[in-house]
């Protein structure tokens, strides 16, 4: 993962005018990279799922009904 001072510019660059080769020949990355975060439109990261572990008392539910 690149840094955001990284990430900034590649997206400057890229609004510039400079092509995915010229980005990555300069900022010595992978073209594929460079493309990547020019198709990111947002960088806020993405908060982790939440997980939803079965209840221990799940199979005695139906007596404890009762």
């Amino acid at each position: 993962m690149l840094n955001m001072s990284q990430q900034i510019t590649i997206r400057e660059m890229g609004s510039r005018g400079f092509t995915v080769t010229e980005i990555s020949r300069d900022l010595r990355l992978d073209p594929k990279t460079v493309r990547k975060y020019l198709a990111i439109e947002d960088f806020s990261p993405t908060p982790p799922g939440a997980h939803k572990a079965p209840s221990k008392l799940d199979p005695y539910k139906p007596v404890i009904d009762r």
